[in-house]
């Protein structure tokens, strides 16, 4: 019997995130977190904790949930057989990149959040994805049903994540990363230097998605975690694989 998915949303996101991905999976057992009241890393944290499964299970974390996946595996390695992380760094962010979410949530402390814009959305989904609305339709209602005060805690909380790589590098699971190489929101280049310090880590590098992987490229994920040897077999020196 195959052990569990423990699936971690990412920032605005539901369990709706893994819908089309979990269509190319059928009779897999799946566990959602939701995490959207927690205004802390370590609040966020302790929900992926708190709702984890009582079986061990593959802990699975898109974008901002990848980085929560990871502090949970770090906090409760037995708990989980495998650890993936799909669009997420276990890197701090940039100064730049603090300074403006602290704008960001600010301004929104001030205004009513009428949703993303389209140049916003760019950035998020490939450009041959940006007219299917199954892909952003899907996207913007969970960012208009969770709401503007999710949107800020999410903005604020995560701005003073510490880097993790070095505690990841010494986890004891096997660790894949599934990566875009057009996503603009989390570059590869530190990603693929981390694998290739490893074993236990594997990148796998995916072609024709934007950062929203789980909805763009939905029956490219049917393999992962599940059967984590597809990936070692397919692994070179570098320890990445790729799919077109």
């Amino acid at each position: 019997m195959r052990a569990p998915l423990y699936l971690i949303p990412g920032t605005m996101c539901d369990a709706r995130l893994w819908g089309r991905m979990l269509g190319h999976m059928p009779g897999v057992d799946t566990y959602h977190c939701d995490y959207s009241s927690a205004d802390t890393m370590d609040g966020m944290c302790d929900a992926v904790l708190d709702q984890a499964p009582d079986t061990s299970c593959h802990l699975v974390g898109f974008s901002l949930g990848g980085y929560l996946a990871i502090m949970a595996a770090l906090r409760e390695p037995g708990t989980f057989k495998s650890l993936t992380i799909i669009a997420a760094s276990p890197y701090g962010l940039t100064d730049s990149e603090k300074a403006l979410r602290k704008r960001n949530a600010e301004m929104l402390t001030r205004m009513t959040y009428k949703g993303m814009s389209k140049a916003r959305l760019a950035q998020f989904v490939n450009a041959d994805h940006l007219d299917d609305e199954a892909i952003t339709g899907s996207i913007l209602q969970m960012e208009r049903d969770l709401g503007q005060e999710v949107l800020i805690r999410q903005l604020i909380a995560p701005i003073e994540r510490v880097n993790i790589a070095d505690d990841l590098l010494a986890l004891d699971l096997p660790v894949t990363f599934i990566m875009a190489t057009d996503d603009q929101l989390v570059p590869i280049g530190a990603i693929e230097k981390l694998a290739a310090k490893s074993a236990n880590i594997s990148l796998h590098l995916m072609s024709s998605t934007g950062h929203m992987i789980p909805f763009e490229a939905p029956e490219a994920l049917e393999h992962f975690p599940i059967t984590l040897s597809h990936i070692r077999q397919r692994r070179n020196s570098s320890g990445m694989s790729r799919a077109e």
